[in-house]
């Protein structure tokens, strides 16, 4: 059976490579604005639909441009959920009942890795019932001499009953390359030196609030040009006036005007986290443990932290919809942490089973914390959402209505972050 895969990988990687030899079963004619995503604009770009031909689409338009691919496919479980999560096959062959499970991965990990940079990393999520023949499959895909790692996950404390003599606490991260020319940014080092503290806690001065690079003129986002008020005594800042505090405005040494990191709604949430020096130029606090600034170190290969557990995944999901409307979530601070880890601040990062749209969320969240631009293309299924799921009383009809959902909550919350949907 393995060389039968071997033979649909070969095949596959023929099909499929970005030498521009491809051929595609529909009209190219027809989808030449199918990747026509304004990236000066939106944050993320959410494909609805198979995502097999989704992936199949982007790769015909734009192959080789993603940094960052992540993923939480089905895990193959039987479980009743949102989506459909059984593809066992009849108990044959050296691969057993994992066969169909496999061929449907198949495909999606080919195009993927035509979709990654020679510098792109790939990063999956998977438990114990799936994980050999996933290894198997990127062993082949992506070849042994590009795995990076392994990473053990811890989900809860307690455990689920999987056997009858076993709890399981935990799963998989599983790491690729697309070549030797990966190098991962790291985790931040938490014993990075943090020379100040105020009531949040400890923290270091080393971020200009003023946007600098690209994108980061007055003229391109304008309501995020707004002035500001420093205590050049104190350091504080405000966003309204106040007696005798200095205005100051992002402009840059050479007058040029700029633009804030922030808009106007966020920095008043979030003002205790900027400070003024005595000349009056806007810094953002970075606090132990909030990232930005910090030194890098290598990544562990065990994660057990009680942020990354799969009830707080639930509690999120739970806050922001209302009630449990996904089955399988996963916590934004576990996908903040590979995203941070594991590509730069202006990645483009796919994740071609997007789910609640966690990914985007995560994204979002760490742009706003230091400044970043990571760009987001997520692909979600437009199948009908079983009559018997909460999630279908609750009002989605479609899986993908539950991505849309969710990135409209955080629209909502910041008018600042944009998403276009593609049907």
């Amino acid at each position: 059976m393995l060389s039968v895969i071997e033979s649909k990988i070969c095949k596959l990687q023929q099909e499929f490579s970005n030498d521009g030899t491809c051929d595609f079963t529909f009209d190219r004619s027809e989808n030449n604005s199918f990747f026509s995503v304004d990236w000066s604009v939106n944050d993320v770009a959410l494909f609805s639909g198979d995502n097999l031909t989704s992936l199949k689409k982007l790769l015909m338009t734009e192959p080789g441009i993603v940094d960052l691919c992540y993923i939480d496919p089905p895990y193959n479980t039987c479980s009743n959920f949102i989506y459909a999560d059984n593809r066992k096959s009849p108990e044959t062959g050296l691969l057993g009942s994992h066969e169909a499970w496999m061929q449907f991965m198949l495909p999606r990990l080919v195009i993927a890795r035509e979709l990654l940079k020679e510098s792109g990393v790939i990063a999956i999520s998977i438990d114990d019932y799936e994980f050999p023949y996933l290894k198997i499959l990127m062993d082949r895909i992506f070849g042994e001499k590009n795995f990076i790692g392994n990473i053990v996950v811890c989900r809860s404390k307690n455990g689920r009953g999987s056997t009858k003599n076993l709890a399981s606490t935990h799963e998989y991260l599983l790491v690729y390359g697309k070549s030797n020319k990966v190098a991962l940014r790291g985790e931040s080092d938490e014993d990075t030196i943090y020379d100040k503290a105020d009531a949040y806690g400890k923290y270091r001065i080393d971020g200009l609030f003023r946007k600098k690079g690209e994108g980061s003129l007055k003229s391109d986002r304008p309501l995020m040009a707004f002035p500001l008020y420093a205590n050049l005594e104190t350091g504080e800042v405000s966003v309204d006036p106040c007696e005798g505090w200095e205005k100051v405005l992002p402009k840059d040494s050479k007058g040029i005007d700029r633009r804030w990191l922030w808009g106007e709604t966020t920095t008043r949430e979030r003002v205790w986290q900027l400070y003024s020096s005595k000349n009056g130029v806007i810094y953002v606090k970075n606090y132990a443990g909030k990232e930005s600034g910090q030194k890098r170190k290598k990544i562990r290969t065990i994660w057990n932290d009680p942020s990354l557990y799969t009830e707080r995944a639930t509690n999120e999901i739970t806050s922001i919809f209302g009630q449990k409307i996904f089955d399988t979530p996963k916590p934004i601070e576990f996908i903040k942490k590979i995203i941070d880890a594991m590509s730069e601040e202006n990645a483009l990062v796919l994740d071609f089973f997007a789910g609640s749209a966690t990914t985007a969320h995560a994204i979002y969240e760490l742009n706003k914390m230091n400044g970043a631009n990571r760009k987001c293309i997520l692909m979600e299924s437009s199948d009908q959402i079983p009559n018997n799921h909460v999630a279908y009383a609750a009002g989605y009809k479609r899986i993908v209505d539950v991505s849309i959902a969710r990135l409209k909550y955080i629209h909502d919350k910041d008018q600042e972050f944009k998403f276009e949907v593609f049907e």
